[in-house]
């Protein structure tokens, strides 16, 4: 192999890693990630609470039994609702469960 190729002077690992200590942290970079996450925090929030109020609103007009949810609809249509009103309920209480954590 060449000489040339590799440069006059290397560095040691020891070196580079003194250098990488003592080097001052970029804060624009750490700002912009906190920015990034707090939005995308915030943004995951108002979907939360959306879908809550939304699943909410289907309970109320599952558990009343609106005519229009159950008009001309047959036994398996029916059933399903019902396991639907199930599951949201289920992912109601999970939810309050991780609030709960927070």
């Amino acid at each position: 192999m060449d000489k040339d190729l590799f440069p006059k002077k290397a560095i040691s690992h020891k070196e580079l890693s003194d250098f990488l200590i003592k080097a001052k942290k970029d804060v624009t970079s750490i700002n912009k990630f906190e920015e990034n996450e707090i939005k995308d925090n915030e943004e995951f929030n108002d979907l939360i609470k959306t879908w809550t109020e939304s699943s909410q609103k289907i309970l109320l007009m599952i558990n009343n039994g609106k005519k229009v949810l159950t008009k001309n609809k047959d036994t398996k249509s029916l059933m399903a609702f019902g396991a639907m009103g199930a599951h949201i309920n289920m992912a109601l209480q999970a939810l309050k469960a991780t609030e709960s954590d927070q």
